[in-house]
């Protein structure tokens, strides 16, 4: 009697102890990819419903779960580890997040740098994807590469790029805070510079044509140049905007590939 009045209790034991490990390995995969998908580019944008976001990201958690749910660890003894391994998570998945965020401003800058060489630099409305305010030439910019993410499947490489973070960043394991630094540091430079790169042809003619203003108002110190300027600055700065926008945006796709491709290859 005893054996059979032990065995139901050893049976829910063993059933409390398996749904408490699968929701505790389902607690810090979403840590990771809901802090991740919060940050990433297209799905954290404020556009995007907050019920929408969280909906997807409990979604994505619930596919990783069979997948990720065996290399998770217990569930520790003590809170403060439990907190400990909580902000580690948040904290991959906003470093993720940031580094794709990142490599997006390119578009921005770019933007702002052609707005100032058209002359339309005082003309700004509310970006969207960075929550302030932009230029019109910024602001299209990044729309319009948003859409080219998701239109090109570039999207599902930032979500692979959180999944694929768990070969690299265990769970339980202080991440190297030096690394981190160092890779945002290398992508933020890398964004300035790509932003002056694909704004060179309006960086050039803009250059030539204050350089040739200059030289006329030293020439006629009566006449206003920088006023009559302004007409075919505007008619210059959007010309060379309308022949080049295609080539680059393709040459911003290709960098934004090739710097997600680096990062998947660091996180693997």
């Amino acid at each position: 009697m005893q054996s059979g009045a032990a065995r139901p209790r050893l049976y829910n034991s063993m059933l409390e102890h398996f749904l408490i490990s699968q929701i505790f390995s389902f607690f810090l995969i979403f840590c990771r990819v809901g802090s991740g998908i919060m940050v990433l580019p297209g799905y954290g944008e404020t556009y995007v419903s907050a019920n929408i976001r969280l909906c997807f990201a409990l979604m994505v958690t619930l596919v990783l779960t069979p997948v990720l749910g065996p290399a998770m660890p217990p569930l520790p003894p003590s809170n403060t580890i439990l907190f400990l391994m909580v902000a580690n998570e948040i904290l991959i998945g906003i470093f993720i997040g940031t580094i794709c965020k990142t490599i997006i401003a390119v578009t921005h800058i770019a933007g702002a740098i052609f707005s100032v060489q058209a002359g339309v630099s005082s003309a700004v409305i509310f970006d969207v994807n960075q929550s302030s305010q932009g230029s019109i030439v910024g602001n299209f910019f990044g729309i319009i590469t948003i859409v080219l993410l998701f239109s090109t499947n570039l999207h599902y490489m930032m979500l692979r790029g959180i999944t694929e973070s768990y070969t690299v960043f265990p769970v339980g394991k202080l991440p190297p805070l030096g690394d981190f630094a160092s890779t945002i540091a290398h992508i933020t430079s890398d964004t300035f510079t790509t932003a002056v790169q694909i704004s060179a042809p309006v960086l050039i003619t803009g250059t030539l044509l204050f350089l040739g203003a200059g030289i006329i108002s030293r020439l006629m110190p009566t006449i206003q140049v920088f006023f009559v300027l302004v007409a075919p600055q505007l008619m210059v700065g959007f010309f060379i905007f309308i022949t080049t926008f295609s080539a680059i945006m393709l040459f911003y796709m290709e960098f934004y590939k090739d710097r997600i491709m680096a990062i998947m290859g660091y996180l693997k």
